[in-house]
């Protein structure tokens, strides 16, 4: 009775867990029962009767596999033709039943996302997050030019989610694939899934968990432990000591996306035409900031016509591109990212060249090198100093990456400046005294309010203010309300600026993409940021890790930064076209790096200007003191 018992608790477990062996076990069953019929009519039926082994075989297997009454010579014979029919009938309705449930379990499998996926050189993305809607878009982009690409995305969420909410962002004319599988990612067995062995950059999102940066740690661990990877990881953490302890990884790089939003705002705050130069360079569309040539591709080309050349010479043998930077390697074969260095350095073989182009297909072409004139006598040869005036922000709402801006203000905004805040009396945590009196170059008052009103943008000066800054409640209330309270502020704002039209620089932080596009415009004083610029930001270190440091430095209140000067200090006369190279060669004069102009469209409109990055040197341009020119500078 035991071994009986134990005979169907393991038959029970083969039909239940192990479906195929079932039908394995089966069919030789089955197989091995039409043998013994065939031995049994071969043997026991009269000599006269009895046919060949072989067509006795022949003639029971087509009974059980096609199961029909047929009558016999005798009565052994239809025994047996019976019994046989019996064997098919429940042989089939076996292996019907047996491919059914394994195609069932397959689809309910593929309907899970628990498939492997066999994808190459392709981009993954562990988590969910409602910046991988930009992610889609802007990938589809960066890939325009391949033939085939692919996104694997592995969150705990369901597929079917996953791909309602992603598929229909991919552009029409994409050639890129968003494949979702749903698992754990922190988890070994899971990761399988994606391949990350083959990918070509895989991205840890932080989620919307209070407990995001232990989630990330987990699988940042996870990736470290799988030899078999060889890509850029990029890791979104919060907490500064987080942060820390995952640069202690040698495979992870560590971005803090506050730290970067913040000092994005703080740059646009103090040059406002700035927003439309970092946006341009973050997405994949227009021009981008790229190493070159790949370390992969070092071509003749460049070692014949750029090495050994100085960094000067090398600015005019890209007619096309914008020079700003190298990238050396040190005794200890560690790459080192230098913006704006000495214009005397001489170019070496490991050197790569940090280029703002187009499209990286164009860097090098040098049919043709620019000369500028030794003397142009529509320059103005006379640097004048610029001096900053100090400058009025206003702040609506608040959150804890608030102080981060505050710090960066206080470093960039020229001393005498101001800082007013106003802020919903509901949120848990607004701005203490402590907070507000340790800057010595900004005078901060705050003001809370009940609820947001054409009351309350009567405490704003509108005439002292120079720029409006409006902040997400990220801290105190979920997604979709906090962007509905800036969107209600943004109105009010957005009202009184072009009722009383002033001069103002309106930003606004929205936590949801999709919402950005309810209040995006054709003008240029209104900068929206947000979870798609921080998503613009990740997929640009995913291809490239290295321009962590670039944009750090950029951001930086030291060393290089982008600046705006005013067309009429580079110029003086203005009724004539002149060539972007000689804009060039005069800012190599002033110790600064051209890299595009602002056109203003209008003199009398100051809210719609064209940013024109890299252009040819050899095109002409016809500018007016209310222009501008973009510049990479240290001071």
């Amino acid at each position: 009775m035991q071994i009986l018992n134990l005979i169907q608790y393991n038959f029970g477990k083969i039909i239940s867990k192990k479906p195929k062996l079932f039908l394995l076990i089966i069919s030789g069953i089955s197989v091995l029962f039409i043998i013994g019929l065939s031995t049994f009519e071969w043997l026991c039926l009269p000599s006269k009767d009895s046919p060949s082994f072989m067509k006795s075989f022949e003639h029971i297997l087509n009974i059980a596999l096609s199961p029909c009454l047929e009558y016999g010579t005798n009565f052994i014979h239809t025994s047996i033709n019976v019994i046989a029919a019996i064997v098919g009938l429940i042989f089939l309705g076996a292996l019907i039943g047996i491919i059914a449930s394994i195609i069932e379990a397959k689809i309910s499998q593929l309907k899970r996302g628990r498939s492997m996926v066999i994808e190459s050189n392709h981009s993954v993305f562990l988590g969910w997050s409602n910046k991988l809607i930009t992610t889609v878009k802007e990938l589809s982009e960066a890939n325009r030019s391949m033939h085939y690409s692919s996104i694997v995305i592995l969150s705990v969420r369901d597929k079917l989610f996953m791909e309602e909410s992603l598929l229909h962002e991919i552009p029409s004319w994409s050639k890129t694939d968003v494949v979702c599988r749903t698992g754990d990612p922190s988890d070994n067995h899971d990761l399988t899934m994606v391949n990350a062995g083959a990918a070509r950059s895989i991205v840890l999102l932080s989620t919307e968990d209070e407990n995001s940066d232990s989630i990330v740690l987990k699988r940042a661990l996870a990736l470290q432990k799988n030899t078999q990877i060889k890509c850029p990881i990029i890791a979104e953490v919060h907490s500064a000591d987080n942060a820390f302890a995952l640069k202690l990884l040698d495979k992870i790089t560590v971005i803090q996306p506050k730290n970067f939003i913040m000092r994005l705002i703080a740059q646009t705050i103090k040059e406002p035409g700035l927003s439309k130069v970092y946006y341009e360079l973050l997405t994949f569309q227009g021009t981008e900031i790229y190493f070159w040539p790949p370390v992969k591709s070092k071509s003749s080309h460049f070692l014949k016509n750029f090495v050994g050349k100085t960094f000067k010479e090398v600015i005019f043998n890209l007619p096309s591109s914008s020079l700003i930077g190298i990238v050396r390697k040190d005794e200890n074969n560690l790459q080192e990212v230098k913006l704006l260095p000495e214009f005397s350095y001489v170019i070496q073989e490991n050197d790569q060249l940090i280029v703002i182009a187009e499209d990286d297909s164009s860097i090098g072409k040098t049919n043709k090198i620019f000369k500028p004139l030794e003397n142009n006598i529509d320059i103005n040869s006379i640097s004048a100093k610029v001096i900053l005036s100090p400058r009025h922000v206003t702040i609506i709402g608040w959150n804890s990456w608030a102080t981060i801006l505050l710090e960066e203000l206080n470093l960039q905004l020229p001393a005498g400046s101001s800082v007013d805040i106003l802020f919903s009396s509901k949120i848990k945590s607004p701005p203490t005294n402590e907070v507000v009196d340790q800057y010595e170059n900004l005078k901060i008052t705050v003001k809370s309010f009940e609820v947001l009103n054409a009351d309350v943008m009567q405490q704003v000066d509108w005439v002292k203010t120079n720029s409006i800054l409006i902040l997400s409640y990220r801290d105190d209330f979920d997604v979709q309300e906090s962007d509905a309270l800036m969107l209600l502020a943004f109105i009010h704002v957005k009202h009184q600026r072009d009722k009383s039209n002033l001069n103002i620089n309106i930003c606004c932080e929205l936590l949801d993409p999709k919402n950005q596009k309810l209040i995006e415009g054709n003008r240029d004083d209104e900068f929206i940021t947000g979870e798609e610029l921080i998503a613009m930001y990740l997929i640009q270190l995913s291809e490239n890790k290295f321009l962590k440091e670039v944009y750090t430095d950029l951001l930086d209140e030291t060393g290089a930064e982008f600046y705006l000067r005013s067309a009429d200090s580079y110029f003086k006369n203005f009724e004539n076209q002149i060539s972007y190279g000689e804009i060039v060669n005069e800012g190599i004069k002033r110790n600064e790096i051209v890299v595009g102009i602002q056109d203003r469209k209008s003199i009398n409109d100051y809210s719609s200007y064209t940013s024109i990055l890299s252009p040819n040197k050899f095109s002409m341009h016809k500018l007016g003191p209310e222009d501008k020119i973009i510049v990479l500078s240290d001071n």
